[in-house]
């Protein structure tokens, strides 16, 4: 690893409308000590042609078989020379002066091993819309992981976070290929476990919103099978079990109830693991009792939902909703799904099913 080299990975796939600008904004930095790694994922367009109009030793053109996102971030690891790992997509761009206090703070701080930044969404046209903290929680300092176990909101795009490259060598960690929405929470989740993080209260990226975005092109059903992978391997990693009762119940909630809803052998599968039995019993029975209702109202198999209602009363019998709501089950699952079902569609009334459906 080169000291002070900043090692900037650029998957790419069918980039040609934004990648030009993209590294032209890695030439305008005031940093200069950087190597680009642009992995051209088996684009069909320009993408490569554009790549190689670029004259300058610093930037790398790899070229492979379409294999998704984190097959080619795995693949731009690989060529990495670096002190530092920094994140662009094709279609974002830095601001100037990214890059220099991304390193000017890791050097000053020698007890941290990533920094993550502010930035701007910005539109197809590259009209700024609102700031990426505005759709944060945080900002968080030092040991963060269990807010970014809590949800993948921390950072939200990987663009505005730089990370020291000697660790994740160090642990071998690699993108999931398995993971289509959402292997940068993945990969940092797991980065977090070990990492301190610093944050640099500064505009210094812009994270680009448009109708090709992976984020908006990947259906709902694609998009939970990806996020459940990223939920799954969370609560397997060691610290897991020492986090915050809220944040564990919260962990389990979103992939038995939200990811998972329609799968009962998976969900059945989980309710096995012992970080689910390490929960409070009462939080185990919350959680089957919302997976029973679930099940119910989606028009599955009663009689799943009514062995996860008794479960859940078996653990909590001071339950008198749970009670009721088992009652209702046994008299008429009919009755039980259509109670379940309005509500469902009070609470999903006027939502927007993309992640961006409010950035205008």
């Amino acid at each position: 690893m080169k000291s002070g080299l900043v090692s900037i990975m650029m998957p790419a796939y069918n980039a040609e409308a934004y990648i030009h600008q993209a590294i032209e904004s890695i030439l305008a930095q005031s940093y200069p000590q950087w190597e680009l790694i642009v992995v051209d994922d088996g684009s069909k367009d320009r993408t490569a042609e554009i790549v190689s109009t670029f004259i300058d030793p610093r930037i790398t053109l790899v070229q492979q078989e379409n294999g998704g996102e984190a097959v080619a971030r795995n693949t731009a690891l690989q060529h990495m020379h670096g002190e530092w790992i920094a994140f662009l997509d094709a279609d974002d761009a830095f601001l100037p002066d990214h890059l220099r206090l991304a390193v000017s703070t890791l050097q000053e701080r020698p007890d941290l091993d990533a920094v993550y930044t502010n930035g701007y969404y910005v539109n197809s046209e590259g009209k700024q819309l609102r700031t990426l903290s505005s759709k944060r929680r945080g900002p968080f300092e030092g040991d963060i992981f269990e807010q970014i176990v809590r949800a993948s909101d921390v950072f939200g795009p990987p663009i505005c976070v730089v990370l020291r490259h000697a660790l994740i060598a160090e642990k071998g960690f690699q993108f999931d290929p398995r993971i289509i929405i959402g292997p940068d929470w993945d990969f940092l989740t797991r980065v977090a476990e070990f990492a301190r993080f610093g944050y640099i209260d500064l505009p210094t990226c812009l994270y680009r919103v448009h109708t090709t975005n992976v984020t908006v092109r990947i259906n709902q059903s694609k998009r939970a099978e990806s996020l459940a992978i990223c939920r799954e391997k969370a609560i397997h990693l060691t610290r897991f079990s020492s986090l915050s009762a809220q944040t564990r119940y919260y962990a389990f909630y979103d992939l038995l109830v939200e990811l998972l809803s329609g799968h009962p052998k998976q969900q059945n599968d989980v309710l096995s693991w012992k970080e689910f039995g390490a929960l409070d019993p009462v939080d185990q029975a919350r959680l089957m009792s919302m997976m029973a209702s679930r099940e119910i109202a989606r028009g599955g198999q009663p009689a799943i939902a009514q062995e996860w209602m008794k479960k859940s009363r078996r653990l909590d019998p001071n339950n008198l909703k749970a009670l009721a709501l088992s009652l209702l089950l046994g008299f008429s699952p009919r009755i039980y799904q259509w109670v379940f079902h309005v509500r469902d569609l009070i609470l999903v009334k006027g939502t927007d099913t993309s992640p961006f459906g409010d950035l205008d």
